[in-house]
Order: C-alpha cells, then structure tokens, then sequence
C-alpha cells in the first residue's frame, strides 16, 4: 500500500511538474529573498505533523532564527542549531543533543536545511503556479513544487501567499512515506545580530542533556 502510494505520487509530480513556469518565479524569487535579507529574521509559526497511514495528528509551535546559512529552530520538543559547519540537534524529552556535520553535496542535505529548501529553488525543484483558493480564511495563492532529484524524501512541496501582499503565508511539505508537515507563518520580524555562539549548542545552558558526537 504505501509503495503504491509513493509511486503514484512520484507519477503524478512526473506529470504535473516537468515544467518550470516563469509565473511562479516572482513569488518564490521573493520568499528566498525574504529567508536570506542580509539580517537576522524571527519567524514564528504554527505546525501540524499528520500520518496519512496511522492518522495520528500533532500540532504545535515554534520559531526559527535565520541568519545567512546558520538557523535555529525551537520546537515544542526539539531545538535544533545549525552553524554553517555543524548542526545540533537536541531532544528535549530524552536530554540528548546528536552533532553531525551536513555534507552539502549530499542530495538529501537540500532538505534538512530550513534555508537552502527554497533559496536555491531554480537548481532544486519544478514548479508551477496553481492559482488562487482559500486557506484559513484568507485569500492565497498556491504554487507547488517538486524536487528535480528523486532520490530526496520529500514528494510535494506547497507553498502558499497572501493574495495581493504575496506575504508568506504556509508551507506544506508531503513525504514519500505519507507524512504530511504543514507550517503556518504567524509572525516575521526582524532581529538584531544575535552572534554566532546563539547558533551553536551550549552544555551550560543544557549541563544534564547527554551529548552524541556523531562526526
């Protein structure tokens, strides 16, 4: 079942995204410009994680700190810090911190960085321009996006505006496997430089959480 599942997803995006349409382009030029201004940005944002297989459902929040490359994700069980070089990731539930090091060229890093996801969008995905719906209430433009390599995790990527603003509005991402992630933007603001040692892990704010080098 969830091999049919994958397959006709992998299908459907071979027929729906063997283009690159010019329309889509002003929208996402914008959000990679938006995810990389030359500042640190404070987004703040709503999450829902559905099993399409099990119907299990969790919802939470948390924000994300980008600046240049480095980020910092807070989550309702997770923090996760990423230097430039090292990523950190640290579950609060078992206090327990795994250090790796992303190898850029690897196909699937494309994915583990909040940042990179849609910076370099013309390299990485097709893309269309779906039109316009609605999502909460609010008039939205929806594009859709699908990774150029196959081998990645994800299937489908959708990324939803604010009709006439073109303000970010959600991101909803679709696994191969049926898990479906949905990110919803409830607040963006800029942030003076908060220095490099904010982006890395720190065994004096954590002094009980085990540390799992993995380099």
């Amino acid at each position: 079942m969830r091999t049919v599942f994958s397959l006709s997803l992998l299908l459907l995006g071979g027929i729906l995204f063997g283009q690159k349409e010019a329309a889509a382009e002003a929208y996402l030029d914008k959000v990679a410009r938006d995810l990389d201004p030359g500042h640190a940005l404070k987004i703040a944002f709503d999450y829902i994680r559905e099993d399409l297989q099990s119907e299990a459902v969790l919802e939470g929040s948390g924000t994300l700190v980008l600046m240049g490359e480095k980020y910092k994700m807070d989550l309702d069980e997770a923090v996760i810090w990423f230097d430039g070089e090292k990523q950190y990731s640290l579950n609060t539930d078992i206090e327990e911190v795994y250090v790796s090091e992303p190898d850029p060229e690897n196909k699937e890093f494309i994915f583990t960085d909040p940042i990179r996801l849609l910076q370099n969008y013309k390299e990485t995905f097709k893309y269309r321009l779906m039109g316009e719906g609605e999502m909460d209430g609010t008039p939205v433009t929806e594009i859709q996006l699908y990774p150029e390599e196959l081998g990645g995790p994800y299937a489908l990527i959708k990324i939803y505006f604010a009709t006439g603003s073109s303000a970010l509005q959600s991101i909803v991402v679709r696994h191969k496997e049926g898990i479906v992630y949905t990110m919803k933007v409830a607040e963006t603001e800029r942030m003076e430089d908060p220095g490099a040692a904010f982006f890395r892990f720190s065994s004096e704010a954590y002094p009980y959480v085990d540390v799992i080098d993995l380099l």
